[in-house]
């Protein structure tokens, strides 16, 4: 095994007091309505650890991210599952959904882009 193995979880140990508690809701099985449409299941709540933080200018401007988009950023170690588009993080006390993200080379965090 390789020490980059072991990277998220001891950046997770490093940084876990400065990241606050989290919960990433994944989106429940849709079932149907009878009717021909679709009923959204129950989201699944997994904690985690998160930040949310601004955006530069300069990433906003060459990115096209909207000024009202915020960053948040999940310690990977302290996440039972991968977040994607279309889920929803509770972070700060506030829900955000998350529209893009991103992993870093080690796999220790994911940034997302929460509207």
């Amino acid at each position: 095994m390789s020490i980059l193995n072991d990277l998220p979880d001891v950046i997770a140990e490093a940084l876990g007091d400065v990241f606050r508690d989290g919960v990433l809701k994944v989106p429940g099985e849709p079932t149907s309505d009878g009717q021909g449409g679709w009923i959204p299941g129950a989201p699944t709540s997994h904690p985690c650890k998160a930040l949310v933080d601004d955006y530069s200018d300069m990433r906003r401007a060459t990115a096209g991210i909207p000024a009202h988009d915020r960053k948040i950023i999940i310690l990977a170690a302290s996440l039972s599952v991968a977040p994607a588009g279309g889920h929803t993080i509770n972070a700060e006390g506030r829900d955000w959904q998350i529209v893009a993200l991103t992993r870093d080379p080690a796999g220790a965090t994911y940034e997302l882009q929460g509207r």
